[in-house]
């Protein structure tokens, strides 16, 4: 499969952004010659991003809605040589044998219109999910989204349904996982996040009765972290992550409902003929384990990547050694 892939790297408001990109070049430089980088501007910290190399794009909106900076780039990262779009988010790290000559097909990606998420999955299923309830309170429509009948046809397509909760099921669907592992700290800060939820999800049960409730629009969710776009479908894909950002609507929600909404045929980790599966939100503990295991040097993992993974998330790379990184 002959082709360019534009990879495009999405930073967060942390100011260590300055210090990644050289580090990410050095990681990708050699396997794809064409990069970008989405930094959002900071205030104090936005002469810096344009200081960096022309690559660097200066984006602006919440991280949480990160699918807005993909549509703000579109003007500078575009090229009609491009036949697909690889965007991943800086806290994650791609397999070192990955590399712009071999993605699409590793990923099964033809030229025409078909994308890659890594997993999907439908919002009546994920009720222990935090961000459900924050989907089925979205109201309106968006005039830059199809309209409701079309959408679900769309959806269906995927094999994606919509379909009505109890939300007074949603108080009580979040759990959470202390490991005997984790600190003293790690358990009193992960049960204060729950508590958080608990009292959230109250607040909204006694704005709204209980009952079922159903999406005012479809909405997807899904692993947000990595993203390939074809060329045939990134203009519409970037104007729903835009409609659906402005709406403050979760990335993991906004942009997996704008690739629904977008392209005709998308791969995932579940349905590309890969056996690699990507390693994200592993718990405290095993990042514990993976960092003494390579002794912090980022070089190391890169170089004894596990085998038969797509990419591990988050690697945060101002907790790793990176002067040896190799470019």
């Amino acid at each position: 499969m002959n082709g360019r892939v534009a990879l495009i790297i999405v930073y967060d408001y942390h100011q260590h952004h300055v210090d990644k990109i050289p580090v990410q070049e050095k990681i990708y430089g050699e396997r794809f010659s064409h990069m970008y980088h989405l930094v959002p501007v900071v205030p104090g910290f936005a002469p810096l991003a344009h200081e960096v190399g022309p690559n660097v794009i200066p984006v602006h909106g919440k991280p949480s809605c990160f699918q807005g900076y993909i549509a703000q780039g579109l003007r500078h990262y575009f090229r009609e040589e491009y036949t697909h779009y690889l965007f991943i988010r800086d806290e994650l790290i791609l397999n070192p044998a990955l590399s712009e000559g071999n993605v699409r097909e590793c990923l099964q990606l033809d030229e025409e219109d078909t994308a890659f998420l890594p997993d999907f999955y439908a919002l009546h299923q994920r009720l222990d999910w935090e961000h459900t309830p924050e989907a089925y309170s979205f109201k309106g429509r968006v005039d830059s989204l199809p309209p409701y009948e079309e959408a679900l046809e769309k959806f269906s397509a995927h094999g994606l349904a919509v379909k009505p909760v109890s939300f007074d099921w949603l108080l009580l669907a979040h759990g959470y996982y202390v490991h005997p592992a984790d600190s003293f700290l790690q358990k009193f800060v992960l049960r204060l996040w729950w508590l958080q939820i608990v009292l959230r999800r109250l607040t909204r049960l006694v704005q709204w009765p209980a009952g079922e409730r159903t999406l005012a629009y479809p909405l997807v969710g899904g692993f947000s972290g990595m993203v390939v776009v074809p060329r045939k479908t990134i203009r519409e894909f970037t104007l729903y992550c835009e409609a659906l950002a402005a709406r403050n609507v979760f990335v993991e929600i906004g942009l997996p409902t704008a690739l629904a909404l977008s392209c005709k045929t998308i791969n995932t980790s579940h349905t590309a003929h890969t056996r690699m599966r990507g390693i994200h939100r592993w718990p405290g503990y095993v990042f514990r384990s993976m960092y003494s295991k390579h002794e912090g040097r980022l070089n190391s993992l890169l170089e004894n990547f596990p085998d038969g993974c797509l990419f591990i998330h988050p690697v945060s790379l101002p907790q790793w050694h990176t002067e040896c990184v190799k470019s």
